[in-house]
């Protein structure tokens, strides 16, 4: 048989192939192919693209300024100046709930001065960390618009399917948007250090390709739904890739938007959620304010509720004037809980009663947001007149960084320095001024 004739043969093969699966598909005519290229990917593609989004975080690093330039034999020797530079990460997050909740890596935006996310249509926003967690390599950001914001569905990772498909979206290697598609893996594996520690633990693995930008976007399942947030891939190796497990993050919810923590203020209750699931993927969440048989929330301050991120939306959303936050229950009942200011950490109750003044830890984000030369240190946000530290010469908007002998870069450095100050003398004290480093002594 000639080429032209096999050709044609398969070409004939195909259209009948077409025609039969039109013929046979109950209701769809000839003309009412199903399109193959509309697959199950495309779909969540679809439904979830304009809630995932790309970060760009801004830092500041240390870096060897050699005056050989970039001559390969004068750099072995560690020659040079060492500066500040800034130095831009990227990763990938995505949106949990209209108001603006965006969930990421925390080694995304770890040390970052500014944090910037880029919309599908390409909005770019600056965000604000509400909080973070570095032992589980999450954080959660928040930005604001005047509307509301898509938002994707959380899923469950408790009954993941070695085989199952997934779908990773996020900002690999700076292309925004991308897609790769596979399968889990395994579930269950460990991130060791070549001493065998365990740096990260029970991941999902999976095959999709992810590389470098991907950190902090979602691997979803075939329904669209968030089942692993990417963190981490194994350079040695090819589509090696690991996510962590989605209900990491929906348990983690009750710390990462606590209003202690996020506005400083204290509600004697915790909220934590009931997930029931039936196939294929259908989830029935209930949110409860006790472990035991306690009604099921069904509003916060008079706001329905579906899950646990909105009923802590809402509650992140009181203020000092806020009297209670009241739980309105599915028998009809409510729950009332005063809102107050939370107490300030005893190394601040210290610091106003010994000192006179009033301090706050410094972090890039607030560096940025005072323009201050230290991303560490304590900042001075108001010194009582006649005290020590006023007779010292130390003003609002000094950065302390030295107290005694000792360096201070956070709470707990001042607070322990604190504790084995003499009760009379002069003490030492480090402070940057602008762009200024000065000495100056306060008196006991």
């Amino acid at each position: 048989m000639k080429i032209s004739s096999i050709v044609t043969a398969l070409l004939l093969g195909i259209s009948l192939s077409v025609s039969t699966l039109a013929k046979d598909t109950p209701g769809v005519a000839a003309s009412e192919t199903p399109s193959l290229r509309n697959t199950v990917t495309v779909g969540v593609v679809r439904r979830v693209k304009d809630a995932v989004v790309n970060i760009s975080a801004t830092k500041t690093v240390a870096q060897r300024v050699s005056p050989f330039g970039a001559d390969p034999f004068w750099q072995q020797f560690d020659a040079g100046q060492v500066v500040k530079m800034p130095a831009d990460s990227l990763g990938s997050g995505f949106i949990i709930h209209p108001e603006g909740y965006v969930v990421t890596n925390h080694h995304v935006i770890d040390r970052a001065r500014k944090v910037n996310v880029e919309l599908a249509d390409g909005r770019k926003l600056p965000a604000e960390l509400v909080s973070s967690d570095p032992d589980a390599d999450l954080a959660l950001l928040k930005i604001t618009s005047d509307k509301p914001f898509p938002a994707v569905e959380l899923g469950d990772s408790s009954d993941l399917m070695i085989g199952e498909p997934v779908i990773a979206v996020g900002n690999a290697l700076g292309y925004s948007h991308s897609v790769s598609t596979g399968i889990v893996s395994a579930v269950h594996r460990d991130l060791r250090t070549g001493e065998n520690k365990t740096v990260m633990g029970d991941l999902v693995q999976t095959d999709a390709a992810i590389n470098p930008g991907n950190s902090g976007g979602p691997l979803l399942n075939a329904y669209g739904q968030v089942i692993g947030i990417n963190t981490a891939i194994r350079g040695d190796a090819q589509n090696i890739g690991f996510a962590i497990p989605v209900n990491r993050l929906r348990d983690l919810i009750p710390e990462l938007m606590n209003p202690r923590q996020v506005r400083r203020l204290d509600i004697p209750m915790k909220l934590f959620e009931r997930r029931k699931l039936s196939p294929p993927a259908n989830i029935d969440v209930s949110v409860h304010f006790d472990t035991s048989t306690a009604p099921r929330v069904v509003s916060v301050n008079g706001k329905p509720v579906v899950n646990l991120v909105d009923a802590y939306a809402i509650m992140l959303k009181a203020t000092t004037t806020t009297k209670e936050i009241v739980l309105g229950l599915a028998d009809g009942s409510e729950k009332r809980y005063p809102v107050k200011a939370s107490a300030q950490p005893q190394t601040v109750v210290d610091a106003r009663r010994i000192l006179g003044i009033t301090v706050e830890q410094v972090t890039p984000m607030l560096a940025e947001k005072s323009q201050l030369a230290s991303e560490d240190g304590l900042l001075v946000r108001e010194v009582l007149k006649d005290s020590v530290a006023a007779k010292a010469g130390i003003r609002a908007g000094d950065v302390i960084i030295q107290l005694g002998r000792y360096r201070v870069g956070t709470l707990d450095d001042f607070g322990t320095v604190m504790q084995h100050l003499p009760e009379k003398g002069r003490v030492r004290v480090g402070v940057i001024r602008g762009s200024n480093i000065g000495f100056t002594a306060i008196e006991l």
